[in-house]
């Protein structure tokens, strides 16, 4: 049965432990991405597993022929060393690669392999490196919604959060991502006792490379859904354009469903949130004239306005008393299990539909 895109969870739903949605089985594993070096020189599977750290791409050594890949799985390099071997598969052929002495070589086999590239290392080390990257942004299989406000206090990164958590009721992997400019931290709002994990100042010292399944196993979560936000403790800063690239890389790879609370339009970095986003959607007041985006009336109903909706009107949602009540406890995903407040995020449709988002 195909989802309408609601999410109308049972109260049994919520109770229940959840399970994240799994996704086709690729190469190594479901879930992850990963891409093939097919070689046993030590030098070049070094270099080309730091290349692919900062790429936030998994890497795989192939030692033998036996072990390549089947087709679809990721792009194969092929190191000097066994590139002769590369003739005989040139499906599974995309980049030949080795060091400045093996440069003949290489564009000799690249020559015989219609689409196959070459990287003479260290001098394509950058190329290589946004090469992986770039295959790894288009290949990531989560969902992306970014919710933004055109007006200060309208509940939406409470909507944001609790978006994602129905998403993990609904058995997706979600993660809540805090990318507003002027935050303060997610942590008041969902929670009076943040889990541990890392936050935006660890990911800020460490350059942000971290492989998708590291960013899995490190984030905090909240009864299963993951969250990225400044510790309480924090100073935020400005994010470096590079590091929101990397990270949502790898978000993407590592989760089903990621909501980002991107604050007041228009983000400072808005070019780069519309490589990654699926789905953006602004909140706006009840009154005045609606934006032409996909947009959601938040707050006190005016009954009086006249602007009529549009087909981007997605809805009305306000902060019920159940929300503000569990906000006020320090238990936000509490407010899920009232029956109303399911139903009227369930309007809004914000949810991807999928398998696993049913009625």
């Amino acid at each position: 049965m195909k989802s309408d895109g609601r999410f109308v969870a049972t109260e049994q739903a919520y109770d229940a432990p959840s399970s994240a949605a799994v996704g086709p089985e690729r190469l190594w594993g479901a879930g992850e991405l990963a891409c093939t070096l097919v070689s046993n020189d030590e030098r070049l599977v070094e270099s080309c597993a730091l290349i692919a750290l900062g790429a936030a791409v998994r890497i795989h050594q192939c030692a033998e022929l036996k072990d390549l890949p089947a087709p679809g799985n990721g792009p194969v390099l092929w190191g000097a060393d066994m590139a002769g071997e590369a003739l005989a598969f040139p499906g599974l052929c995309d980049v030949v690669l080795g060091f400045e002495e093996d440069d003949q070589q290489l564009w000799s086999v690249a020559s015989q392999i219609p689409r196959a590239r070459v990287a003479i290392l260290p001098r394509a080390q950058q190329w290589l490196g946004e090469y992986l990257g770039l295959w790894g942004m288009r290949a990531g299989q989560a969902h992306c919604l970014s919710l933004g406000s055109l007006a200060g206090g309208l509940g939406t990164s409470t909507l944001a959060a609790l978006v994602a958590h129905a998403g993990t009721l609904c058995g997706l992997k979600s993660l809540l991502i805090d990318l507003d400019p002027h935050s303060t931290g997610l942590w008041p709002r969902v929670t009076l006792d943040p889990p541990t994990g890392i936050g935006w100042e660890e990911l800020c010292r460490s350059g942000g490379a971290l492989a998708p399944h590291q960013l899995v196993d490190t984030l905090p979560t909240v009864r299963d859904t993951a969250v990225l936000t400044w510790s309480p403790s924090a100073a935020p800063s400005e994010l470096d354009e590079q590091l929101v690239v990397r990270l949502l890389a790898a978000a993407r790879q590592g989760f089903d469903l990621l909501v980002v609370d991107t604050g007041r339009a228009v983000h400072p970095q808005r070019a780069v949130l519309e490589q990654f986003v699926d789905r953006q959607v602004l909140t706006c007041e009840d009154t005045g004239k609606p934006p032409v985006e996909a947009h959601i009336r938040c707050g006190p109903r005016n009954l009086r306005n006249s602007n009529t909706a549009t087909g981007q009107y997605l809805g009305h949602f306000s902060s019920l008393p159940r929300i503000s009540r569990a906000i006020q406890r320090g238990v936000l995903f509490d407010a899920l299990r009232s029956r109303k407040v399911r139903h009227a995020l369930a309007d809004l449709r914000l949810l991807p539909e999928s398998e696993g988002n049913k009625r």
